[in-house]
């Protein structure tokens, strides 16, 4: 028995949690952007997917220090979208890294170690 279904859109966490940052609360309160944070994280799953453990780590790794900057957004909505293009480049590029088969594992080394880099700054 489900006692809130909710919105029809949904973000990838759940936006009745207790601890939400303000920026989760307003990607929970405007469909395009829950729909946006649905579409990327079904997107880093289905490449996670493909990854070996290490890589993986590493790929869960980037993920949770991008949210931590996206949530530093606040309810800025322009700085929660640049956000979400910052992670759609990462994600293509770790996409191109994973369709390669010689050199995949350095493309995705540096893949994970220049976007560690960018958001140290």
């Amino acid at each position: 028995m489900t006692l809130y279904a909710g919105p029809s859109w949904g973000a990838s966490f759940d936006c009745n949690g207790q601890w939400l940052s303000r920026a989760e609360y307003m990607i929970c309160d405007e469909p395009g952007l829950s729909r946006l944070d649905e579409r990327s994280a079904r997107r880093f799953d289905r490449l996670a997917i493909r990854t070996r453990y290490g890589q993986y780590l590493g790929l869960r790794h980037w993920y949770y220090s991008w949210a931590r900057r996206r949530n530093a957004c606040g309810p800025d909505r322009t700085c929660i979208l640049a956000h979400y293009r910052t992670q759609t480049r990462f994600l293509d590029r770790v996409q191109e890294c994973l369709n390669m088969r010689l050199t995949r594992r350095t493309c995705l080394h540096g893949a994970l170690s220049g976007e560690q880099a960018i958001g140290r700054r």
